[in-house]
């Protein structure tokens, strides 16, 4: 096997997984400049706002806001006290709750304010990082306070650790703050305070991957719990997902919370609305010239065709994780093949290669829209739009990327262009 190009193809599919970018090193060596007009909208809003309020990130899955999320809490640094973190880090998705983001919250308040020597009162440390055990008893209050002595460079490893990995750890939490929620929301307030106390600035925190929660707990979160969830006395962005806003319900309890409308991340178009049924339209070439250059950070332009690679973007449908998705599937199939044909040397990812990528792609697509989903793809296929379109069929398609949003002066829906392909395989559509 010629293990120098194996070796090429490996680190192009590791590169390709450097989604989010947030450590400096990955920022400075892939990133690129990327709806920067978001990332401004969103910072002068947070600029000029109240102490408390609550801002609310929508947009599809893998459009990039991690990424510009993680730049934003950066550039918000100079002026506030940032705290950026993702649930998906801390928590399993399937457990999140409103208890256990405003504990993820004091938790990593607690952190930033350890980080930085900012002293705390003792009581706040004990009562967020003295759940070693899962009851109360008397000897286990003991174990508390012995755990407590250890110091909260020991502490703080232990008690996210345990959020992270034990449900009884969670239940606890859940347990003891059913009834008194306030008081969880008290400790991050008091936290807040004393971190703003001693560096004269707000404190802003930005929870990433929110968005990435199934529909169900959304609602649960921005239907049920708004209120309490939106209590902290500090600044908070919250992500959701663009099928959330798709629910009126859920949009109106965002906006009796003072949401006028969420801050947006459209997805990017390759073409105009008019134009994007024109098998003769020219794509829009700025935003593939933006997408080829992502790309090109990540492969090594002599193994990948040109036209191949201007392929991949197109079928990404201007969503930056599909684009990564893709990326990775031709890196996967072109090392297959390098082990089943050891005398190659002249592979790269070409057409043929993207053809099975696709194919693989378009299967995992098929899996999720099982059969009663498919009236309904060809509905927005054919008008562009949701009006006909069943509500729950239509937000579960938004939901799993199978149709994606775009702006212009009005919204408009089309359908992933891999999943195109599904429909004129299934002969649905001409």
């Amino acid at each position: 096997m010629n293990e120098a190009l194996l070796a090429i193809f490996q680190q192009a599919y590791r590169d390709l997984d450097l989604f989010p970018l947030i450590e400096p090193e990955e920022i400075e060596s892939f990133r690129v400049d990327y709806r920067r007009e978001v990332l401004v909208r969103l910072r002068q809003e947070v600029n000029a706002s109240v102490k408390d309020q609550k801002f609310v990130f929508a947009g599809h899955r893998g459009c990039g806001k991690s990424t510009l999320l993680k730049r934003f809490a950066i550039e918000m640094q100079p002026q506030h006290f940032v705290v950026f973190f993702s649930i998906a880090d801390l928590i399993e998705p399937s457990a999140v709750t409103h208890r256990n983001i405003l504990y993820a919250i004091a938790l990593q308040l607690l952190s930033a304010a350890t980080q930085q020597n900012i002293p705390i009162a003792d009581d706040i440390k004990e009562s967020l990082l003295g759940w070693m055990t899962t009851t109360h008893k008397q000897k286990e209050e003991k174990t508390t306070k012995s755990e407590i002595g250890l110091g909260l460079d020991k502490l703080l490893p232990m008690a996210t650790l345990k959020f992270q990995k034990e449900q009884a750890f969670r239940n606890e939490i859940e347990r003891v703050y059913e009834k008194r929620v306030a008081d969880l929301v008290g400790k991050a307030d008091r936290i807040a305070a004393a971190i703003e106390t001693t560096t004269k600035k707000p404190v802003l925190v930005v929870i990433d991957d929110l968005d990435k929660l199934d529909l169900d707990l959304v609602e649960s979160l921005y239907l049920n719990n708004i209120k309490v969830l939106f209590s902290p006395g500090f600044r908070i962005v919250f992500t959701i997902p663009i099928s959330a806003t798709q629910e009126p319900k859920v949009m109106g309890a965002l906006t009796s919370e003072g949401i006028v409308r969420p801050s947006l991340f459209p997805v990017s178009k390759f073409y105009a609305k008019q134009d994007c049924r024109d098998p003769q339209a020219e794509a829009i070439a700025k935003t593939v010239q933006l997408f080829l250059s992502v790309l090109a950070k990540r492969i090594p332009p002599d193994q990948i065709e040109p036209e191949t690679a201007r392929k991949m973007v197109l079928k990404s449908g201007g969503v930056m994780r599909e684009l990564v998705r893709i990326g990775r599937e031709c890196c996967t199939e072109c090392m297959v093949q390098l082990e089943l044909d050891p005398d190659r040397t002249d592979l790269k990812i070409n057409d043929q290669i993207l053809t099975v990528a696709l194919r693989n792609l378009r299967n995992d697509f098929a899996r999720q829209i099982g059969t009663k989903l498919f009236p309904a793809l060809v509905q927005v296929y054919e008008t562009l739009n949701n009006e006909e379109t069943d509500s729950d069929a239509f937000v579960k398609l938004l939901h799993g990327l199978m149709v994606l949003e775009y702006q212009n002066d009005a919204l408009w829906y089309d359908v992933h262009p891999i999943v195109v392909d599904l429909l004129r395989q299934k002969a649905l559509i001409q």
